[in-house]
């Protein structure tokens, strides 16, 4: 559970007082509030309906607020999308704000530099609002690493936090640095599709602020499937109807731990099925096989399978480097806290010795004095270097970094369910051929016994247990047919009545049940028959129809998709080598920051022991 509240969950995100205070209706005593009045109405909207309860018939001036709003609304997108384009853009979160007592706003600010403080734009936003942003963006680019913000707080963290003040400040404070490097990696330092994601721009946008909801229903994502895996992977927003017959794989959820084969098991999968495919080839000649020149997605490359184990390898590597940090910290804050206590100590000694009388304890107390003050020093450029440069700028980013590995390792859950659900399409059609060849055999046997004597007493009898053991398979099947997927009904597709002619009614029994005959009592009609057969025939053939078009859909898609994951993922690892050699550098030159510091106390220390002696 986050700092939102502990009924943050059910709070109304659209309420703008959640933000404002807005004036009274009859409260119309000076121009000040008149203005802060029209700027609080500016914000509160949703940007789709500025203006539409203004009555444009009664008053120009009326007309001339909305159409003010309007083109004040449309004028502040653009120009948070020029802003977001310009190579002098600062971006940062300046302040967190209590609303209500119990909700934590973090204020955001939009700066080009060089441009004037009243040009900035500023939006406060909560944790929900960051996390629903993000959720939504890892729903919108399925192939991109987005990268993360922190973890939400558990129930016992939340209460641990509002009992303890100064551990709550801290968390305070450690989100904000989050959001921040969130901010400005979305922005600076990632693809540019997230850069011009419209949903990154609602969030941005003032007029938002107290209607977030309506940004989340709206386009882009009100267009992406409740399921992701019933969505094109490199566009989820394709409303392409034919991905909503795609066959769902259960347990895919993108939150959830991957507990999937590795993809080196699942390309040895896949190199299994395309000799099924390759067997089915030969045996089945018919318009249903892949053409020769379609695009069929027939390995994993290596890289990606290398991708996998290298995120693997990092997560563990990363997460010993938290134990030594922790440790760390925790041994830089015993040092602090046994340098002020020495530093008191002797500062305690020097006036203790200062009482003395003697000309010689009174130099003593004095170089004893500056001693204390020295350590004083020493500690103070300890507790600096390590709140204002190894927890920010070093700690922080190794968590950071472990969070990036996971979710790129998400990306390759989300790749893995992809690779199930072409597999099941496949299945799908072996399963379908089988059971139209299981037919064709049927239906031949039946018309080579009745070509041989339709006289013989054994034939017809062989005859009539095939025909009815052909009635009770049609009756099995039909409970696990996937003709209501392909546009049929729930139950399945039934054949004509026994011997009913055109416009022909079933007979009917008086109290409206429908006369039954055992199928013992029913001599099949040879044309009823070939007409169930024509039926059947046409079920097989449309439900293959949809399934080749499936099997093309996605053979075309898991081409794209493996090669937009090998392009994004080379991309991530050079950025996290960027991001490496970055925070190492700034720990070294924090680190001699640190030594010259504590150098230049000593030596002044020395200097003044000197003048002492002199």
């Amino acid at each position: 559970m986050d700092d939102d509240g502990l009924f943050g969950d059910i709070e109304q995100d659209n309420n703008p007082s959640l933000y404002q205070t807005i004036e009274p209706e009859n409260d119309k005593s000076s121009n000040g509030n008149k203005e802060q009045h029209q700027r609080l109405t500016l914000t509160s909207p949703e940007p789709h309906k500025m203006g539409a309860s203004i009555d444009f018939n009664n008053n120009n001036v009326d007309n001339v607020v909305g159409n003010n709003l309007i083109n004040s609304s449309i004028g502040l997108s653009q120009r948070i999308r020029k802003m977001l384009n310009n190579p002098k853009l600062t971006i940062d979160v300046i302040l967190s704000e209590r609303v209500m007592n119990s909700i934590v706003v973090y204020l955001i600010q939009l700066k080009v530099k060089g441009a004037k403080d009243s040009d900035a734009i500023i939006v406060k936003r909560r944790y929900s609002e960051f996390k629903s942003l993000r959720d939504n963006m890892v729903k919108l680019f399925p192939t991109l690493v987005i990268p993360p913000i922190p973890e939400k707080h558990t129930l016992l963290t939340y209460l641990i936090n509002a009992i303890d003040s100064a551990r709550e400040t801290s968390v305070i404070e450690l989100r904000k640095r989050y959001f921040r490097n969130f901010l400005q990696d979305v922005i600076f330092d990632s693809n540019v599709k997230l850069r011009n994601c419209p949903l990154l721009h609602k969030f941005l946008d003032p007029n938002y602020e107290s209607c977030w909801e309506s940004a989340i229903n709206e386009p882009p994502v009100s267009l992406i499937p409740s399921n992701l895996l019933l969505a094109n992977p490199n566009d989820t927003t394709d409303q392409n109807g034919l991905y909503l017959l795609l066959p769902s794989v259960t347990g895919f959820d993108t939150d959830s731990p991957d507990n999937l084969s590795g993809l080196k098991k699942l390309n040895d999968d896949i190199h299994k099925l395309h000799a099924d495919i390759q067997i089915y080839d030969l045996k089945e000649n018919n318009r249903h096989e892949i053409a020769e020149n379609d695009a069929v997605f027939s390995d994993i490359p290596i890289d990606l399978i290398n991708f996998e184990i290298n995120f693997h390898q990092n997560i563990k590597v990363l997460h010993d480097i938290q134990k030594l940090n922790t440790r760390s910290v925790k041994n830089f804050k015993t040092l602090i806290s046994s340098l002020i206590e020495l530093g008191g100590n002797l500062n305690n000694f020097s006036l203790q010795i200062h009482d003395a009388s003697t000309e010689r304890n009174k130099s003593l107390s004095s170089v004893i004095e500056k001693f204390g003050s020295a350590v004083d020093s020493t500690f103070l450029n300890y507790e600096h270097f390590l709140l204002d440069r190894v927890i920010p700028e070093w700690d922080d980013p190794v968590n950071r970094f472990v969070q990036y590995y996971f979710s790129a390792l998400q990306l390759v859950k989300y790749y893995k369910y992809k690779l199930i659900q072409f597999k099941l399409i496949y299945k799908l059609k072996f399963n379908k051929v089988q059971e139209m060849n299981a037919f064709h055999d049927s239906v031949n046997s039946v018309k080579h016994l009745k070509d041989l004597d339709i006289n013989s007493p054994s034939i017809k009898k062989a005859i009539k247990r095939i025909e009815n053991r052909q009635h009770r398979g049609r009756q099995l099947q039909s409970k696990k047919s996937w003709y209501g997927l392909f546009g049929g009904t729930k139950t399945t597709f039934t054949l004509p009545e026994q011997g009913l002619q055109p416009n022909e009614q079933p007979h009917v029994e008086p109290h409206g049940e429908e006369h039954t005959e055992s199928p013992k009592d029913i001599t099949p009609n040879p044309r009823d028959l070939k007409t169930q057969y024509q039926h059947k025939m046409q079920h097989i053939d449309k439900e293959l129809t949809k399934l080749d078009q499936l099997i093309d859909l996605v053979n075309g898609d898991m081409i794209t998709l493996t090669q937009n994951l090998q392009v994004n993922f080379q991309e991530f690892l050079d950025k996290m080598e960027r991001k490496w050699l970055t925070i190492m550098l700034e720990f070294v030159r924090a680190g001699k920051q640190l030594f010259e510091e504590n150098l230049n106390t000593w030596s002044d220390f020395k200097t003044s022991v000197g003048e002492v002696d002199d």
